[in-house]
């Protein structure tokens, strides 16, 4: 294995209503495949690899044990003892896990998961001595509805501290959210669930349920004075936009203290309204288990939201509510006795759920990302949280200084990373309407292309571009704005997307045309309230306000664009094609972006393309499974030299160039990568590997006389090579592989080593994960 540590690992939260949990200074959520960790006001540190599918939920049991729960119909239990690993595996359902929850009981742990199988299982893990075990005690089937949301707690008045175990189990009761509406209790009896209630209310799906027990610092408002220490409340959201309370208490031989004045007050309004008792009093359920008799009641009825209430959450005595709306609410009850929200904290799109903890609030949306509220006092302050793309990452290039890494994905947006202490997302150039395929930075030093123009604004400055293909026929051109080019008065200030289009139209003045729709919405005056400059680390909401202005649209492919690659005064596009005609390579001119001539030799699909580093070649590779390689020619840009047809068994996915431009790799699904000579380039030198390469890299210089190669294969694995001899060709080479844990779990598309700071690396892949890994030789 090679030494290796992260430095940036970006992913967004899965968009399900339980994908995250905090617990103490650590929370964890779901992300594609994995499940990520992070500090809060800090970035992912980790990903816990395991599931094959989505992770729905995820649960802490205490700050060093969790269990997710996913689509591949498992659920697994993490340990943290020394670093997170997966001590058991939790199967048996025939659908995804959709939600669980985990109570420890004495030296034991219960686990309750549901699927979409319609069943609810029951797992136990007991410690005893050195042995552990683990096993689904019990399937609780829930007929033709669904429960899309499980909480467990010890019924009041039940003291935890046991140390029978499991055994002990009968103080434990089970609340479900249900497709049918009802919020059911089961209570256990002989080491068995069974439904003991079910309470009614909501007039839609309950989407989420919350237990929170209660101490004597939560019954000092008018509003919760009668609850009283080891009750316990459930808090229920539903998609009927209401919240509803729920109280939970011990009858058995105990005085209810402060139930005489709701008794003697309940009185008084019956004998004012004869045979309105019904509709005045609430029902209070009443059921035992082998701990005592207990009953239920609807407590309080919370409106405030305008959407689903997708989540409820207790936390630090505290209820946290998201919603479709958009909002996360605070909850309090005052001393007027009703409860009003302390806090509403908003996001640019619907939430999916929310938490709360020590360190304030962090929601999720809809759209995969991260918001986080600190507060002191009643000031809620908004700050920093983890980004990341939410679809799969299909393309990463560095800008030629290093300074920045652009990415695309399929969740048609484009962004900008930089190093500021930390890795963070510092600009959100493009948010599509189509599928991001590929992008390249325009390099700017004059070794990089073929003509000693510079790409210069009007006031002579080098401009900061990037090119970019998406799912359509138009490649786009797009400028850095005034921050990101030391405040060039002739750059955009920043840009606007019209409600209907597809175009970054560049704002540049500080004043704003009423007919201009498109811009009517970003004045000056808020522009300035924006510290958009690389050197920022912005929230989400404001990263969506750092559109780069589109400069042109480069037209003529017929299909969707596949590829690109960019010289310093030439860009080089390809499309998606099934026949000679429409394989070619098609060039444009950087100082105008006028088109420069198109170049063929391919049958089909053109993957890859890239510059020698000398900008003497272009190399492509295609489907049809040859390469070809163009040279730079006198009277057109780049003429065809040579073409290896069947250069390899299966499709060429990449190919990449040694940094000295003296020879070139091409990676293929036939599970090889081979080297071949720039000047003689009729035979090769063959690397073999366990699985079908899709990406390859040089390092930008050599380690002790050494070149240093990447490649990365389908199924996430990612290896390091150094050659070794004196031939131009090395045909020895020594690799090592990233350990799996810093690598992804799923097909990379790109790999590429950052300029100037030798040992970055960075990676993209399905899995939806951007990792910059650094590497020690």
């Amino acid at each position: 294995m090679a030494s290796a540590h992260s430095e940036l690992i970006a992913v967004a939260c899965n968009r399900t209503a339980h994908a995250l949990d905090w617990s103490g200074h650590i929370a964890a959520f779901g992300a594609g495949n994995y499940v990520a960790l992070y500090r809060p006001n800090n970035s992912v540190f980790a990903t816990l690899r395991g599931h094959t599918d989505r992770v729905n939920c995820v649960r802490f049991a205490n700050e060093h044990t969790l269990v997710s729960g996913s689509a591949d119909g498992t659920a697994r239990v993490w340990t943290n003892d020394g670093g997170w690993r997966c001590t058991h595996v939790l199967e048996g359902h025939e659908g995804p896990v959709v939600a669980l929850a985990t109570l420890h009981i004495g030296s034991g742990m219960v686990t309750v998961t549901a699927a979409t199988d319609g069943t609810m299982r029951v797992y136990e893990y007991e410690a005893t001595g050195e042995e552990e075990c683990i096993g689904a005690r019990q399937v609780i089937s829930v007929g033709a509805h669904t429960a899309l949301d499980v909480a467990l707690a010890h019924v009041p008045g039940f003291s935890s501290d046991c140390d029978a175990g499991v055994d002990a189990g009968h103080g434990i009761m089970l609340a479900t959210g249900s497709t049918d509406g009802h919020v059911h209790i089961y209570t256990r009896t002989d080491n068995e669930f069974s439904r003991a209630v079910s309470l009614e209310g909501h007039e839609d799906w309950v989407t989420s349920v919350s237990f929170q027990r209660i101490d004597a610092s939560l019954t000092t408002t008018s509003a919760t004075s009668h609850w009283r220490p080891n009750d316990v409340v459930l808090a229920s959201g539903s998609q009927d936009k209401h919240v509803r309370l729920w109280r939970i208490w011990r009858t058995q031989n105990v005085a209810i203290a402060g139930d005489a004045d709701r008794r003697a007050a309940q009185a008084l309004l019956d004998a004012s309204a004869p045979g309105s008792d019904l509709a005045l009093r609430p029902r209070e359920h009443e059921f035992a288990t082998q701990s005592g008799e207990y009953a239920a009641a609807s407590d309080a009825v919370l409106e405030g939201h305008d959407a689903w209430v997708h989540s409820v959450s207790w936390g630090c005595g505290e209820l946290v509510t998201a919603s479709a709306d958009g909002a996360a609410l605070v909850w309090v009850g005052d001393q007027e006795g009703v409860w009003a929200t302390r806090a509403r904290l908003g996001a640019d799109a619907g939430l999916l759920g929310a938490r709360v903890g020590n360190a304030g609030v962090v929601a999720w949306s809809v759209a995969g990302s991260l918001h986080a509220w600190t507060h002191e006092g009643d000031a809620w302050t908004p700050c920093p949280a983890p980004t990341g793309h939410f679809g799969a990452v299909r393309d990463a290039c560095w800008s030629e200084d290093g300074q920045y890494l652009l990415t695309v994905s399929a969740d048609q947006t484009t962004r900008v990373w930089a190093h500021r202490e930390e890795w963070h997302e510092v600009a959100r150039p493009q948010i599509h309407g189509y599928d991001m395929q590929c992008a390249a930075f325009v390099p700017k030093s004059e070794s990089k292309g073929i003509r000693s123009e510079e790409i210069e604004s009007e006031t002579g400055e080098t401009m900061l571009q990037y090119v970019a293909g998406a799912e359509e026929k138009v490649v786009r051109v797009f400028s850095a704005t005034q921050a990101f080019v030391s405040g060039n008065a002739a750059s955009a200030l920043t840009a606007a997307v019209p409600a209907l289009g597809l175009t970054n139209k560049a704002i540049v003045s500080s004043t704003v045309c009423p007919d201009d729709r498109y811009a009517v919405r970003r004045t000056h005056a808020d522009i300035a309230q924006l510290d958009s400059s690389p050197n920022a680390v912005l929230l989400d909401a404001q990263l969506r306000h750092t559109l780069w202005p589109e400069a042109d649209k480069l037209y003529g492919h017929p299909y969707e664009i596949y590829a690109v690659a960019a010289a310093h005064n030439v860009v080089a596009t390809s499309c998606r094609a099934s026949s000679e005609r429409h394989a070619c390579i098609r060039l444009y001119w950087t100082r105008n972006w006028q088109p420069a001539g198109s170049l063929s030799a391919h049958s089909l699909t053109v993957t890859r393309m890239q510059f020698s580093p000398n900008a003497q070649y272009l190399l492509s590779a295609s489907r049809d499974r040859s390469w070809a390689l163009f040279e730079r020619s006198s009277d057109v840009p780049y003429k065809l030299v040579h073409h290896q047809a069947k250069a390899h068994a299966r499709i060429v996915w990449d190919v990449a160039w040694t940094h000295d431009s003296t020879f070139f790799a091409t990676a293929s699904r036939d599970k090889s990568v081979k080297l071949w000579a720039a000047d003689a380039p009729g035979s090769a030198v063959t690397l073999a590997f366990p699985g079908p390469v899709t990406s390859v890299a040089f390092a930008p210089e050599k380690s002790e006389g050494r070149y240093v190669m990447a490649a990365a294969l389908e199924n996430g694995r990612v290896f390091v090579l150094t050659s070794s001899g004196e031939q131009q060709v090395p045909t020895a080479w020594q690799p090592k592989e990233i350990p799996r844990d810093l690598a992804h779990t799923s097909t990379v598309h790109r790999i590429a080593w950052r300029p100037n700071n030798l040992w970055q690396l960075a990676s993209v892949s399905d899995d939806q994960t951007v990792r910059i890994t650094s590497v020690d030789l």
